[in-house]
């Protein structure tokens, strides 16, 4: 949709006297910047094969802000509604306007714990929250890359089915509950005062609660595993359990499946990578340096195979 169509659509259905929007960025939907006479808005739409998931995440957001989470806050419209829904040309779109905070990601080997307590707070509420979510399972995290794998005929799609299938016999007992599905750090904002906010929550999910707290601490490169990444991130992950157990008791064999999430997230992430932009987007040679990142981190983390 044209950018002057939206800008008179919110002009329309929203009193905030908005004068103009800004591209930002393409991710699944797309993000605007707003700007009103005294005061900016970011705005988030989504079209057909993302409705579900974003109505899912507003939902998400209008539960925490009830209990005065730290997340931005919905605009509603003129009739009282977080999501404008409309349909043009055949098309049905879903609008969210959230107020803009100013600020910038956080440096987590500071604020680790603080962040803990922070994902510890926010997995407590979600305890309680009874809202349909998609399930992630065996099937997310680590068949649907086994699948593409073999789709593409890799060569080594078996070593990788049976490191998946090692990996996930030691972490399927974790107790599921209600993720952010997205936990990475970009997804955390600082304000001046030292306020922090979570943000973006369109990969809310039911799921393995170790699998937000081993992305928000993995600090390791994705492509080059380095032994001072290795102690980086066992530092972070001990801080910020100090912060998070202060909500949530963890089981001994959550606590022991970290070092297997890091693992298990590169099949997963892979694999979405591969769904958005296409089987060929990677060749053999890339997958090729993944599997022996993970022989590697197998090696190195001490897990054992």
């Amino acid at each position: 949709m044209e950018a002057n169509k939206i800008l008179s659509i919110l002009q329309e259905n929203y009193d905030r006297n908005i004068t103009c929007i800004e591209f930002l960025r393409d991710s699944g939907g797309t993000t605007y910047i707003v700007n009103g006479k005294s005061q900016k808005y970011l705005l988030k739409t989504a079209g057909r094969a993302f409705l579900d998931t974003f109505r899912q995440s507003v939902d998400i957001m209008c539960y925490l802000t009830n209990f005065e989470f730290p997340v931005p806050a919905i605009i509603k419209t003129k009739s009282g509604l977080p999501i404008l829904e409309i349909s043009e040309q055949g098309q049905e779109y879903l609008f969210v306007l959230y107020e803009y905070i100013e600020g910038k990601e956080p440096n987590l080997c500071v604020c680790c714990e603080k962040v803990g307590d922070l994902v510890g707070q926010l997995h407590e509420l979600l305890l309680a929250y009874t809202g349909e979510l998609v399930e992630r399972d065996f099937r997310f995290f680590i068949k649907r890359y086994i699948n593409i794998l073999r789709k593409k005929n890799y060569p080594q799609a078996d070593a990788y089915a049976n490191l998946g299938a090692n990996l996930w016999e030691r972490v399927k007992d974790c107790p599921v509950g209600v993720c952010h599905g997205d936990l990475h750090r970009g997804n955390l904002l600082e304000t001046v005062d030292g306020k922090i906010y979570l943000l973006d929550f369109d990969a809310i999910c039911r799921a393995p609660r170790m699998f937000d707290v081993m992305v928000m601490c993995d600090m390791t490169d994705y492509f080059n595993l380095q032994n001072d990444d290795i102690k980086t991130t066992k530092a972070v992950y001990e801080s910020f359990l100090t912060g998070y157990t202060r909500h949530i008791d963890l089981k001994e064999t959550e606590l022991a499946s970290f070092n297997d999430w890091v693992a298990i997230r590169h099949f997963q992430l892979q694999a979405t990578i591969v769904e958005i932009f296409g089987i060929d987007c990677n060749d053999n040679h890339f997958i090729d340096q993944q599997l022996e990142w993970l022989k590697n981190w197998t090696k190195l983390s001490h897990i054992k195979s």
